[in-house]
């Protein structure tokens, strides 16, 4: 078994941001999605309440999303910045 999920090891790769950093940032999305309500983690339409199922984000895609853009936007992400600055 691998320490990163493939996503991780991917972006890093593409983007030059260190794994340590996007797994920290995974980590949290993993927990953004257990905090948040049913209705942000729509995969088409975030504002609709009240999604099935069939149509919302695994935990896995909502933090595989969320380290890749701030691996893509690195400085302008609105979050997990701290982790930017850490060195």
């Amino acid at each position: 078994m691998t320490k990163y999920p493939a996503c991780v090891i991917s972006q890093s790769k593409k983007y030059g941001v260190s794994k340590s950093i996007l797994l920290r940032s995974y980590k949290r999305g993993i927990g953004a999605w257990k905090t948040s309500g049913g209705s942000v983690r729509s995969r088409f339409n975030p504002k609709k309440r009240g999604v099935p199922k069939s149509q919302r984000m695994s935990k896995q895609q909502w933090a595989c999303a969320r380290s890749g853009k701030l691996a893509r936007l690195k400085t302008k992400a609105g979050y997990d910045q701290d982790l930017l600055r850490r060195k």
